[in-house]
């Protein structure tokens, strides 16, 4: 299984707009071949942080949905949390 991670910082008048943009999200990601399921966590920090937490089958799956014309649309709507850092990860046990 692969683990995807985008992490990111909200300013405090901006984290709940956020919040609920991600639970009113347009769940394209879900019906794509070999993805898992997302969570979004957040921290309880005056500026909270937000992980967006997606898990995928396998590197093959995630990438055919990075090359969709779902994932630049979910791109192009992210585009304002500017210093997102990213990491993919390999679930090597549990």
């Amino acid at each position: 299984m692969i683990v995807a991670i985008s992490r990111f910082r909200a300013a405090p008048e901006d984290a709940e707009r956020l919040v609920a943009r991600f639970q009113e999200r347009a769940r394209r990601v879900d019906a794509h071949e070999g993805f898992l399921g997302l969570e979004v966590l957040r921290s309880f920090e005056r500026s909270p942080e937000l992980l967006l937490v997606t898990r995928w089958r396998d590197k093959e799956a995630m990438r055919r949905y990075f090359q969709s014309e779902d994932f630049r649309k979910a791109k192009e709507a992210s585009a304002e949390q500017e210093g997102a850092t990213f990491a993919i990860y390999e679930v090597v046990g549990t």
